[in-house]
């Protein structure tokens, strides 16, 4: 018997994984990948929230379960279950929160951003106004600018070098 074309079909099954969809290298690549952003600033306005203080988080997550269960949540469901999603799932997202009063500008800190693969990135804004207030910031790259307007914000890159 020739060994050679034994070697060869264990192989060939081994990476095809029996006829499943590519599930043999599932775990080996870690799934996601590094944000591109130099750096993320937070900007309120003089009249942002109805000139009231407003809370965001940027949520990194880290594998795909946990992205579907967060991504569709507005940013009220948000901030009311963080803490409990953050407990039910510490490996699996993250997040960097800041605290802005109107007419306030600051600079989030960049390592938390460079830390770990990212499957979804999610800006969440705590606006007194109804609304989702959430936005998907992972493709972007750059200098991201996170601009909080009065009933709502948007996200821009300033920069992309």
């Amino acid at each position: 018997m020739n060994y050679k074309y034994l070697l060869m079909s264990v192989v060939f099954f081994v990476l095809t994984g029996c006829g499943s969809s590519g599930s043999t290298f599932k775990g080996v690549v870690p799934a996601g990948s590094y944000l591109a952003w130099n750096s993320v600033t937070v900007a309120a306005d003089v009249d942002a929230n109805l000139n009231s203080a407003i809370a965001v988080d940027v949520v990194m997550l880290h594998d795909e379960e946990t992205l579907g269960l967060v991504q569709n949540m507005s940013a009220a469901k948000w901030f009311a279950t963080r803490d409990d999603l953050l407990k039910t799932f510490p490996k699996s997202l993250s997040f960097q929160t800041a605290e802005l009063v109107p007419g306030q500008t600051l600079q989030l800190k960049q390592d938390m951003f460079l830390q770990k693969r990212q499957v979804g990135t999610i800006v969440f804004a705590n606006y007194l106004t109804p609304g989702e207030h959430r936005m998907r910031v992972d493709p972007l790259q750059g200098q991201l600018l996170i601009q909080l307007l009065t009933k709502t914000f948007t996200v821009v890159t300033t920069n992309t070098k």
